[in-house]
């Protein structure tokens, strides 16, 4: 049979008019960029825990003054004695900012007593009347008493170190010389004779911790501190110090422990901005530290994000108007403050569609969806046109309540990189200890090729120093 040409044109133009009816592929929505608001960081404490020894400064005071005291006093009338005394190395304990200092003293001495002297004719001064002698560790074992100093240490303004050390409490004879002479105890005055060489050894105590200065430490650490730090692929993290105070010391035994606190304003940026340190400020009053508060954006790209959405929609169907909608895969990608989301897809026409729709986070569930998901404006032309039946609520509420990502995971993970990757050696003795406590996303926004979540993170960052 030979066809007409009315009959050829029908049976050349059918087959294009059924496939352009089973094939949707509209247009692909145009990619605008849109700008992030900038972070505004508040201002965080950096808690700075300072670990120093002080046993060098009291070996020194203690090297600087003798271990061994000997005099004697012979006058012709009254009380004339002869003592020797050694002391052990201190025994240096403490709490809060005072330290104690104790050391025993071995003691032992010779004593007379002459209750009237005169000068006889073509001699010296003799005395007229019998003298009272007596001895105590002498040719037996030396007595003891036991010595205390309390220092109570302070930061002055320059930085240095002030301590004021007395002897507290008095002398304690442990075995006591239990001589008398008259009404003198031998060694009740003995202690009396002791107390000038043993106040210069306080003295000495004094002058040594004065000579700590504290400022190129904190310089140092205020330095370091100041560096900017490489944080994995997050990018680059500036602590910016703002200022810098002390707080009270506490002792335990020879070790001073106090803490520097920083304020800060810490800023991440993706490209590397190093700033020269600001000089070091006058100490301020010290506040104990509340930890940290910083505002950083992480990104997650698309890829991860459609392979995560590709799992709960793919395979999906819809009877709509007695045709057959099955989902075939998705791809997300980000257009202005929205995400567009490709949907290839098969059943009764075959063809790709394009959803837009506005993040959406639930902080409760930690779960991101697109409450607005909807079809493109391309899309709802072609649809119009092409497959009417598919433009129908029942197939973007049947992706819209499936098209989910839940970031519990991704926080989780998120707080142990960062935990890990800013707890690290600052070299100098200086090493950072980071604790996340929480890490909130507080807006997610798309831009053309990733997402940009902003986070806060709540914790306290230490920085050990010992010295």
């Amino acid at each position: 049979m030979t066809l007409k040409p009315i009959q050829f044109l029908a049976a050349f133009i059918l087959p294009l008019v059924l496939y352009s009816c089973a094939t949707v592929k509209p247009l692909a929505p145009a990619r605008t960029e849109v700008d992030i608001p900038k972070i505004v960081q508040p201002v965080s404490n950096v808690e700075v825990p300072v670990t120093a020894d002080l046993r060098s400064y009291f070996i020194q005071a203690e090297n600087s003054v003798p271990n061994k005291y000997s005099d004697n006093q012979q006058p012709c009338q009254g009380f004339r004695y002869n003592y020797t005394f050694n002391r052990t190395p201190f025994v240096v304990t403490g709490s809060n900012n005072v330290v104690y200092l104790k050391f025993i003293g071995s003691y032992g001495f010779t004593a007379s007593y002459c209750a009237k002297c005169s000068t006889l004719l073509g001699s010296g001064p003799q005395c007229i009347v019998p003298t009272v002698s007596a001895q105590c560790g002498i040719d037996e074992p030396l007595r003891r008493m036991e010595i205390s100093y309390r220092s109570t240490i302070n930061v002055m303004p320059d930085y240095h170190l002030r301590s004021q050390t007395i002897l507290y409490p008095a002398p304690k004879p442990l075995d006591r010389c239990n001589v008398f002479m008259g009404n003198i105890d031998v060694t009740d005055r003995l202690i009396q004779y002791l107390n000038n060489p043993l106040s210069d050894l306080g003295k000495q105590v004094d002058a040594k911790i004065a000579a700590y200065n504290i400022k190129p430490m904190v310089e140092e650490l205020w330095k370091n501190i100041a560096t900017e730090i490489k944080v994995g692929d997050v990018g680059y993290l500036s602590i910016n110090p703002q200022s810098v105070r002390l707080s009270s010391f506490s002792l335990n035994g020879s070790l001073l422990n106090f803490s520097v606190g920083l304020s800060a304003k810490p800023a991440v940026t993706t490209v590397s901005n190093p700033q020269p340190p600001k000089p070091l400020p006058n100490l301020s009053t010290y506040t104990p530290a509340n930890g940290f508060n910083v505002y950083l954006d992480l990104l997650e790209n698309y890829d991860h994000l459609t392979n995560m959405v590709n799992q709960q929609v793919v395979g999906m169907n819809s009877q709509v108007a007695g045709k057959e909608f099955v989902v075939g895969h998705t791809k997300i990608g980000g257009i202005g403050k929205q995400i567009v989301m490709q949907v290839d897809f098969k059943g009764s026409s075959t063809g790709t569609i394009y959803l837009v729709g506005t993040p959406s986070y639930d902080p409760a569930t930690h779960e991101l969806s697109f409450p607005d998901l909807s079809f493109d404006l391309q899309t709802k032309a072609w649809m119009l046109k092409a497959a009417r039946w598919m433009f129908n609520g029942k197939i973007t509420d049947m992706i819209r309540q499936r098209a989910t990502y839940n970031f519990t995971k991704f926080i989780a993970d998120s707080k142990t990189r960062l935990q890990h990757e800013l707890s690290r050696d600052l070299g100098n003795n200086i090493r950072s200890d980071v604790t996340i406590k929480d890490l909130d996303i507080q807006a997610i926004y798309p831009t053309n090729d990733k997402l940009v979540i902003r986070t806060l993170l709540n914790g306290q960052i230490k920085v050990k120093v010992v010295m």
